[in-house]
């Protein structure tokens, strides 16, 4: 059998089609899966600042829906001992903010969960008043 160059090239033109319809694309979504909640915005942030010797509640999960902390930012002039707590004392984050580098910068790979109904609370025991931004998204429980 004699095959002619329009057989030839549309043969090859089909693999060529076949073969970019068959490739994989970039995976988006922010989370993965079924975590994100429905009918809501489901990314949040919020900024303040804590004072000296001060406790205060960063952030609130609602009743129905989890609290995921992705990423924070504090800050301040002098050395800092900041610590992360849920409403019932449980740890869940601990930082130093070093004298001269004064800033703590943390993009989380899995996040700090934070249960529906309860909330997280930002804890200075320094003798400077300590600025934060905090941002994650809600998630189902």
């Amino acid at each position: 059998m004699i095959t002619s160059r329009f057989q030839l090239g549309l043969i090859a033109t089909l693999a060529v089609g076949l073969g970019f319809s068959l490739a994989s694309s970039k995976a988006i979504g922010y989370p993965a899966g079924a975590a994100v909640s429905l009918g809501a915005n489901p990314v949040w942030s919020t900024a303040g600042a804590v004072g000296v010797s001060t406790t205060i509640t960063v952030i609130e999960a609602p009743a129905g829906q989890d609290v995921v902390i992705t990423d924070l930012s504090m800050y301040c002039s002098s050395t800092a001992h900041l610590f992360l707590r849920l409403d019932d004392g449980t740890l869940v984050g601990r930082y130093r903010v070093v004298d001269g580098a004064g800033l703590v910068d943390r993009s989380l790979n899995s996040g700090i969960l934070v249960p529906a109904g309860r909330s997280v609370q930002l804890e200075n025991e320094s003798g400077s008043k300590v600025f934060y931004n905090y941002s994650g998204y809600y998630a189902q429980p």
